[in-house]
């Protein structure tokens, strides 16, 4: 009895023993991480961190298929050709075989399918225009440009000189014509307006070639050569963005941009004398603006950060420079991809990546007709206006024409909120001596 004690408790002290000291199973946690830095519908980023695994080779797959290896380290891995709305799962693995993994599912298309409204303004006394449009909402949308009708340049029964129209403004239910005037050296002043810009607090910013900002109940001019701002050299400005009133660019001709920070503006050098049609923003405080020249086929990309320009791209005359080759027509940016609409001999879209600008793709699908604006929601969500009033829809997976006239008509300017196109421009009408401004609406 007392040896078989003796020896149950060695058999016991043995057991605790050797239950302490098994050694712990390989960990299966590395210090590597994937995470999903963006997708869409046929593209995704990866974000890889590394941390010490550099001495090693990293492999990545896709739904178990091998797609890349590389030494690890911190990097952007990209992958293309994938489906819309598909859920794959990435694994990313060191030579040992330890990794981790995550999942992630590819944006969906979305649809071609608008139904259209059209509306016709003027047609007399003039050729009237509307060259850009701003949505605040489906019920307040705004349009300007120039519109005669029968009476302009005549005195009404009050003996008050007509001026032509300058906006459009759509309630929900019907366009009622506005004329937009401004106080200049004590009289009030009227212009032709060439662009517009809503807010997102719903404040509209115009421009006459000179901005107008809203004050009250009406717009007050800034006269930019009488404040000592712009010189002879430069010329007047057209295109507007911004996030408030105390952040706006405005871009025009000859390569002006000018800056308004709430208080006061300031002139930003562009280096070029190309003529600036668009401008877009990109990560922080960065703005990107394009422009072009039809008449020497000349076309730029800048990058404007802390008020000073950067020449990304530039085409001079007739040569072919990649990546675009063609002039650069419209832009339109979300947080991450920069999408330009291009044409040379057919007209494309290219998305180029904002961190990466090396990182660039032409998007499936040409259209025929020059392409003049574009704009969008998401990148399965864009839309663009051209010649023949063409307006083409990008989903995602690949752009196409949903609207076109058979006659002649050049579309100016698109925008596109929620589930509502508005696109404007001028057609020409056989029946008229004048053209007429045209709007056109597409819901979905």
């Amino acid at each position: 009895m007392k040896i078989s004690s003796i020896l149950a408790i060695l058999i016991s002290t043995l057991f605790i023993t050797s239950c302490k000291e098994e050694p712990t199973k390989p960990s299966t946690e590395t210090n590597l991480t994937i995470e999903i830095l963006d997708k869409s519908c046929t593209e995704v980023w990866i974000d890889i961190k590394a941390n010490d695994q550099a001495a090693k080779l990293g492999s990545v797959y896709l739904n178990d298929e091998f797609k890349t290896q590389f030494y690890l380290k911190d990097t952007v891995v990209y992958l293309d050709e994938l489906l819309p709305n598909e859920t794959y799962t990435i694994k990313l693995t060191n030579q040992d075989g330890i990794g981790t993994q995550t999942e992630f599912t590819t944006m969906d298309t979305t649809s071609h399918n608008f139904t259209w409204e059209t509306f016709e303004f003027g047609g007399e006394g003039g050729s009237s225009y509307l060259r850009d449009v701003a949505i605040i909402n489906e019920n307040d949308i705004w349009a300007v440009g120039e519109i005669f009708i029968e009476d302009t340049y005549t005195y009404d029964s009050n003996g008050v000189w007509q001026h032509p129209y300058n906006a459009v403004h759509w309630d929900g239910n019907k366009w009622e014509l506005k004329r937009i005037f401004v106080d200049y050296r004590g009289q009030p002043n009227f212009a032709p307006l060439e662009g517009v810009f809503a807010l997102p607090d719903g404040k509209i910013i115009f421009s006459s070639g000179l901005p107008y900002l809203p004050e009250g109940d009406h717009w007050k001019l800034y006269h930019l050569w009488d404040m000592g701002i712009l010189d002879e050299n430069d010329r007047s400005v057209t295109s507007i963005w911004g996030t408030s009133l105390n952040n706006l660019y405005f871009v025009g001709r000859k390569g002006t941009i000018v800056h308004y920070n709430g208080s006061s503006w300031s002139k930003i050098e562009s280096g070029t004398t190309i003529d600036l049609i668009s401008l877009t923003p990109g990560e922080g405080n960065e703005i990107f603006v394009s422009g072009y020249d039809d008449s020497n086929g000349s076309s730029i990309l800048l990058k404007i950060k802390e008020g000073i320009s950067e020449i990304i791209w530039q085409k001079e005359g007739l040569e072919e420079k990649e990546p675009y080759n063609g002039l650069i027509y419209g832009m339109w940016s979300n947080s991450n991809n920069l999408f330009l609409s291009t044409s040379n001999k057919t007209s494309t879209l290219f998305r180029q990546r904002i961190s990466d600008l090396k990182d660039i793709k032409r998007l499936e699908g040409k259209l025929l007709w020059r392409i003049n604006s574009m704009d969008g929601k998401a990148s399965n969500d864009i839309v663009t206006l051209g010649d023949r009033f063409e307006i083409s829809h990008y989903n995602g997976s690949r752009i196409q024409s949903i609207y076109r006239e058979n006659i002649s008509s050049i579309g100016f300017g698109i925008k596109i909120k929620e589930n509502i196109i508005i696109s404007v421009g001028t057609i020409v009408r056989t029946n008229n001596i004048f053209n007429d401004a045209y709007v056109v609406i597409g819901r979905r």
